[in-house]
């Protein structure tokens, strides 16, 4: 089955304030992701809650979206890391969870088929923006969410899979500056 983004998810924008050094919630921008689009530990700006922003609060499951710049990336937001506030550099999907599943959009839209896509959409100006028209009229195949969540398994896997390979990297650049530093002494 098919459907637009927009008949399985409501799309709004992310909320422009200044961060504070702390807060109440997280405040997330497009510098605390890594180049995958993989949340970095280092979250050093915060928001606190008003009557503004308590509406922008995260809920499990919603997925931020880059619908700006040359680096559009999905990610989903899990409520185990705390209050959180998407900034305005982002998108926030909020997916139907009878559904679809979060994290298959996330993969999907990771997927090199709609980076392509979202690229296209982007192209002709000198920083590319996504519509929000346009992010709503995308197509999505649905398979059963059975389907769905064997496909977020194996991104998860696959995620940490890479994760463990990077950190491999980096021990052996370390060993091998360390072995030269010995041998040079």
């Amino acid at each position: 089955m098919q459907k637009t983004l927009k008949n399985i998810a409501s799309i709004k924008f992310g909320l422009y304030v200044k961060p504070i050094e702390k807060g109440f919630a997280k405040y997330l921008q497009a510098k605390n992701f890594d180049d995958l689009g993989n949340l970095e530990s280092n979250i050093d700006s915060f928001i606190n809650i008003d009557n503004k922003s308590e509406s922008h609060l995260l809920e499990d499951g919603d997925i931020l979206f880059v619908g700006k710049g040359f680096r559009n990336f999905a990610w989903t937001y899990n409520k185990d890391m705390g209050p959180a506030i998407a900034s305005s550099i982002f998108y926030v999907i909020r997916p139907n969870k009878q559904l679809v599943n979060p994290n298959f959009i996330t993969t999907l839209f990771n997927s090199q088929k709609y980076q392509s896509q979202f690229q296209s959409m982007g192209a002709g100006s000198s920083i590319p923006s996504i519509r929000k028209s346009e992010l709503e009229s995308i197509f999505i195949t649905i398979p059963a969410l059975e389907t769905q969540n064997k496909i977020s398994n194996i991104s998860a896997l696959h995620s940490e899979e890479i994760k463990l390979s990077n950190q491999i990297i980096e021990n052996k650049k370390a060993l091998f500056q360390e072995i030269i530093n010995r041998i040079i002494k």
